[in-house]
């Protein structure tokens, strides 16, 4: 991730289920523009190629459905959200690589056009389902970045599973995410 100073905050191992909620309400991530949806799953979420072939089933930017994530690439304020297989003929035909998305074609992201300057660029990301429960201590671990006054109220009332919290207790660190007004870095770990 791009520069970004992380907080860094430890919180109790029975914490991690509450995450998910997190990572379903949205967070921040940082890439370059050109870079392809595989390599933002890479390289901002650690997400490994089989994992990402065999488990990231539903992949919508900007609201509609991405099938060739290698020829699909990542511009600025960009909106993703990843889920692993959705049930019923809906999540059937809204998934990656299968034999009915012709029935979505006209809906669906087709190949970009790369860009020719690297430059860093934001996007929002929502991860769903069982694929926030499978990979949500690695993507915490790895770091995100998210709005304080969302994670502030997200923390309220966990403040006694705060372990620490950017060097704070976990009721001085809420107070300090209250007053804050940009975005903030931070990755989680668990104990």
């Amino acid at each position: 991730m791009n520069n970004v100073d992380f907080l860094k905050i430890r919180m109790a191992a029975t914490a991690v289920s509450g995450w998910n909620f997190l990572l379903q309400k949205g967070f921040f991530l940082h890439g370059v523009s050109g870079m392809s949806v595989r390599e933002l799953l890479q390289n901002a979420l650690g997400y490994a190629d089989t994992f990402i072939d065999e488990t990231v089933r539903t992949i919508f930017r900007n609201n509609r459905p991405v099938d060739d994530i290698d020829t699909v690439f990542v511009h600025d304020g960009d909106r993703f959200a990843l889920g692993g297989a959705m049930p019923g003929i809906v999540g059937i035909v809204m998934g990656r690589d299968n034999p009915y998305k012709s029935f979505r074609s006209d809906i669906s992201v087709h190949k970009d056009r790369k860009e020719r300057t690297a430059i860093p660029v934001t996007v929002s990301m929502k991860i769903f389902s069982t694929l926030a429960v499978e990979t949500a201590v690695d993507v915490l671990g790895r770091g995100i970045v998210v709005e304080p006054v969302i994670l502030a109220d997200f923390l309220d009332g966990k403040e006694s599973m705060i372990v620490e919290g950017g060097g704070m207790t976990g009721w001085d660190f809420l107070a300090r995410l209250r007053a804050m007004d940009d975005p903030v870095g931070i990755q989680v770990f668990f104990e």
